[in-house]
């Protein structure tokens, strides 16, 4: 659980009100029954290129000196658009969507060339993870395309999947990608960890250990790291112990957690019986930040979240629940584009560009954790 203020509620009013005559009003805790403060709104309902249909995976990043988003939508498109310009320059479909439609999306250098940006895709109801180099093709009408790399298949099995549903990747010395985790839910709800074997060509992918454990309890009492839903994942270097670490919103126990990469359990933040003003509702979406803080997208209760990781203390919540610009509807995910809140506003397939509560940091861009060696 997360730490309550120890200031009385009449004090810390009155340390509010001279830290805002001292011109600190950023440190005003935000209203979070408040409409988002939108400047922009990119997309709209539809099956062509700058339109969505249910977005839920986005993922934010700088390419060709601007900064870009990848998003796909349950037409299972993958469209890359410059965020400067609203224009899309990469779409292409999926090789796959009858049996559903992928989630998570992560950017970071190609398993196959450390020098070129690729895209990782969660491919939740194929059973596999797809990586695609960038730049995409570009078409008005998108064609079935075969990834570049992908590994996995259906099954309960160590290296198996049934729902995937995020991507992390770490890096070695040299910036060649060394490890892969997946997160997946439908009954193994765990995290996997693989480690890239370059032995051969193309490189394959080992499975070497697994975090966490299915959880059959609601309260998720069955075991330090017990999931229903683990969403996303991001790593991330703790700036106090140098320790790197992976951080994940389980998302069916309305929490965000922090554990060690050998699955040792750091912290859980939030209510798992969702009864209380701590839990997140549904965290779907979760992006950390340079200043060690990160953003939670939560599906359940339409609004965004910032938290501070080491404590878990929440920073603001922001965002109502509608259609109107302004309101979301059930968000997959967020970032950060320049001093803007980015948010996949995905009930109302659309982004959100919007002036956050407090000024926010850049996206964390060097989550990468040194391999530990080659394939077991």
């Amino acid at each position: 659980m997360m730490p309550k203020n120890p200031i009385p509620q009449l004090a810390r009013a009155a340390l509010l009100a001279i830290t805002c005559t001292l011109g600190a009003c950023a440190d005003k805790p935000h209203d979070e029954n408040a409409a988002l403060k939108t400047t922009r709104v990119l997309g709209e309902t539809g099956t062509q290129n700058g339109q969505f249909s249910y977005p839920r995976g986005m993922d934010i990043f700088d390419y060709n000196g601007s900064t870009h988003a990848i998003i796909v939508d349950k037409t299972a498109r993958l469209q890359l658009m410059n965020l400067e310009t609203g224009e899309v320059v990469g779409c292409i479909h999926t090789p796959k969507w009858d049996r559903g439609k992928p989630t998570g999306l992560t950017v970071a250098p190609s398993i196959l060339d450390a020098s070129t940006l690729a895209v990782y895709v969660a491919d939740t109801h194929e059973f596999r993870v797809l990586m695609y180099e960038l730049p995409l093709a570009n078409s008005t009408d998108p064609q079935p395309t075969e990834p570049d790399f992908q590994f996995g298949s259906f099954g309960e099995e160590p290296g198996q999947f049934i729902y995937p549903t995020d991507v992390a990747i770490a890096t070695n010395d040299a910036g060649e990608v060394s490890e892969v985790y997946v997160a997946e839910y439908g009954g193994n709800d765990r995290i996997n960890h693989f480690v890239v074997d370059r032995s051969t060509e193309p490189p394959t992918m080992a499975w070497k250990s697994q975090i966490g454990v299915p959880g059959e309890e609601i309260d998720g009492s069955d075991a330090p790291i017990a999931f229903a839903r683990p969403q996303s994942i991001e790593l991330w270097t703790n700036p106090t112990t140098n320790q790197h670490e992976i951080v994940f919103s389980d998302a069916s126990h309305h929490r965000i957690g922090r554990a060690t990469l050998d699955g040792q359990l750091i912290a859980w933040y939030g209510d798992p019986l969702d009864t209380s003003p701590e839990a997140f509702k549904f965290p779907y979406g979760l992006t950390i930040l340079e200043d060690h803080t990160a953003l939670v997208a939560e599906f359940g209760a339409n609004r965004i979240s910032r938290i501070d990781l080491e404590s878990g203390e929440v920073l603001f919540r922001y965002g109502v629940p509608g259609r109107s610009v302004g309101e979301l509807a059930q968000p997959w995910a967020v970032g950060v584009d320049g001093d803007q809140l980015v948010i996949l506003d995905s009930g109302n397939s659309r982004l959100q560009f919007c002036t956050p509560p407090t000024s926010l940091a850049p996206e964390y861009t060097h989550p990468m954790a040194v391999s530990s060696g080659g394939a077991p």
